[in-house]
């Protein structure tokens, strides 16, 4: 997303933490159609919990 200038960091992980990966990967397939950019492979890791064993 920042490629785009869509999000910096702190903006990113609001989004992960409210709407999940699948939300910032639509939002980086969308500015790719805008700026003729072709898609790659996508793939986000978001961990949580890291305390909860």
């Amino acid at each position: 997303m920042d490629r785009f200038g869509l999000a910096d960091w702190p903006e990113v992980m609001a989004v992960l933490a409210s709407s999940g990966p699948a939300e910032v990967i639509r939002r980086v397939r969308q500015a790719e159609a805008r700026h003729a950019v072709a898609p790659d492979d996508a793939t986000i890791a978001h961990c949580t919990d890291f305390g909860a064993a």
